[in-house]
């Protein structure tokens, strides 16, 4: 007797065990539509408000003047107001842009060092008592990047080194330390 109502135990919690799941199996497989009870829950209500505008128009710009002016800024120049006149005239005489403002800083320390009321950053034309003036920093930018596209660029001198032995030959015995300077400040312009 203890057989049989094992067996039949068994069998009745069986067929109640499948008949369960397969109950459940239909429940969980069938659609199920959830009606919203009230109106006050958004869902993705914790997202911002988007104010961002985004505009569909992308404005072009020289950069080198901005480039330039902070340069000079940075190191309390009286040549960061000018860095439009530097950006016009190495274009106008296909210079690299950072040449003249390199050059400034290597000579004058971008024109805080320069001999009473000459104007003149790039210590061009000076040799012992001799002095070159000009007229304010703009006419200094003009003189000397007609300059260098003239008497250097003209004459296969382009880059910092070649124009150094013509514009400071002592700079040779020193080692190049006129180049080096300038190549210095040209990376930085970068």
């Amino acid at each position: 007797m203890n057989r049989n109502f094992f067996a039949f135990s068994w069998f009745v919690t069986s067929t109640t065990a499948f008949v369960f799941a397969a109950l459940l199996l239909v429940y969980i497989s069938s659609p199920q539509v959830v009606i919203s009870k009230s109106n006050e829950y958004r869902l993705y209500q914790a997202l911002p408000v988007n104010k961002l505008l985004i505009s569909e128009n992308i404005n072009h710009g020289d950069a080198r003047s901005l480039i330039i002016e902070e340069f000079f800024r940075s190191r309390n120049s009286p040549l960061a107001e000018f860095a439009a006149d530097f950006i016009a005239v190495s274009d106008f005489y296909q210079l690299d842009f950072r040449l003249l403002p390199a050059i400034s800083m290597q000579e004058s320390n971008g024109g805080k060092k320069v001999p009473e009321g000459t104007f003149n950053p790039f210590g061009y034309g000076i040799y012992g008592s001799k002095k070159v003036h000009f007229d304010g920093w703009g006419d200094a930018i003009e003189t000397v990047g007609k300059a260098l596209r003239e008497d250097y660029l003209n004459e296969g001198l382009h880059n910092p080194e070649q124009i150094m032995a013509k514009y400071t030959p002592p700079s040779l015995a020193k080692g190049g330390a006129w180049a080096i300077g300038v190549n210095q400040f040209m990376e930085e312009l970068r």
